[in-house]
């Protein structure tokens, strides 16, 4: 049953991604943010000023004390996902986590456990999921437009684009990883999503680290720490075979010698071919057409895929609809993150 009352919300953490989901709830009229925490109290103050948000704290655990606070998303680096979304779950709050879900496996399963223990929603903020051109492929392949997908080709790859040197970006203990676990968990998770899970056999993977370690590829953004250490990938490939007959490669760099940062997925269809660019958000759908090869130009009305990613959210708590982005779909990829990255330290496939 909907609710007419407005959902209280509070952000675990302040930093950067925080300010896109608070932008994202503004435009949700049936919930309200009322509280962020970050032990930075005066970036959370400056975020809670900047948003008229009405109370500030330094322990997110003060925030879970708080009756009225119905839900919270969790902005906090990859380390502390587990522990502060399981914390939350138990004091009653229903959550949103950024991705990635967790560091590792059981990290990820006891987070599902915790949500079932409480009751309450646990759903991960993979937002790619929801924009306007990745909706409209998912419903050709639900149609079955596209016959059988036999290969998918994807990847996120910057020329210059390591966030920071010396943060907990760059720290295995704090980050699980580099791009892999960084941008190549959407990648994953959005082809992987469109395609319906199937069930995978072998992963090999590589990694390599040609920038980090040497400084070069920085990006603009992002802080630099010189007392910190750089120990994860710069550049992740893998090659994943699934039990259905279906392959799927993969490429993650923060950093490369390319022309310029691109985000594509490419779907092979026995019926039918797709091309995301979420770049320069377009679609192309290649086909036949009375024998003769046809292509088109998909141009779907924009939408602002955070802002339907918190709509879903407060449809999964109000009991209208079902989360888009599952705990267990999300598992499902830590595990595939997990033996691409165990392939590239054995140098041999994995099997699953």
């Amino acid at each position: 049953m909907t609710s007419n009352r407005k959902w209280k919300i509070g952000i675990i953490g302040a930093g950067g991604i925080s300010e896109a989901h608070l932008e994202a709830i503004k435009e949700e009229l049936r919930a309200e943010v009322v509280a962020i925490a970050d032990v930075a109290v005066e970036m959370a103050a400056n975020r809670a000023a900047r948003h008229g948000i009405p109370q500030v704290f330094g322990d997110f655990r003060e925030l879970l004390a708080q009756p009225q606070i119905d839900a919270v998303v969790i902005c906090v680096p990859n380390y502390l996902h587990a522990d502060t979304a399981m914390q939350a779950l138990a004091a009653g709050k229903h959550t949103l986590c950024e991705k990635p879900m967790a560091m590792n496996v059981p990290q990820a399963e006891a987070m599902i456990e915790a949500a079932k223990q409480a009751g309450k929603v646990l759903m991960i903020a993979q937002n790619n999921r929801f924009r306007s051109e990745a909706q409209y492929v998912k419903g050709l392949l639900d149609q079955g437009k596209l016959g059988q997908i036999y290969h998918v080709k994807t990847g996120w790859v910057r020329r210059n684009g390591i966030p920071g040197w010396g943060s907990w970006f760059t720290q295995k203990e704090l980050a699980g990883g580099g791009p892999l676990i960084d941008i190549g968990v959407h990648m994953l998770d959005l082809a992987l999503w469109l395609v319906g899970h199937p069930k995978p056999v072998s992963v090999l993977g590589q990694t390599y680290a040609q920038f980090g370690p040497r400084k070069k590829g920085l990006s603009e953004w992002g802080r630099r720490d010189e007392n910190g250490t750089f120990d994860v990938e710069d550049m992740a490939v893998a090659m994943i075979t699934f039990e259905n007959g279906m392959t799927l490669t993969l490429d993650a760099s923060w950093a490369s010698h390319i022309e310029k940062e691109n985000v594509f997925l490419h779907l092979y269809g026995q019926e039918g071919g797709t091309s995301l660019n979420l770049m320069e958000d377009t679609l192309t759908l290649y086909q036949d057409w009375q024998g003769s090869p046809a292509t088109t130009k998909i141009e779907p009305r924009r939408e602002k895929e955070r802002v339907k990613l918190f709509q879903n959210f407060v449809d999964s708590l109000e009991g209208t609809a079902e989360p888009l982005c599952t705990p267990e779909q999300a598992l499902y990829i830590n595990r595939l993150i997990e033996a691409i990255y165990a392939s590239a330290q054995s140098g041999e496939a994995v099997r699953l």
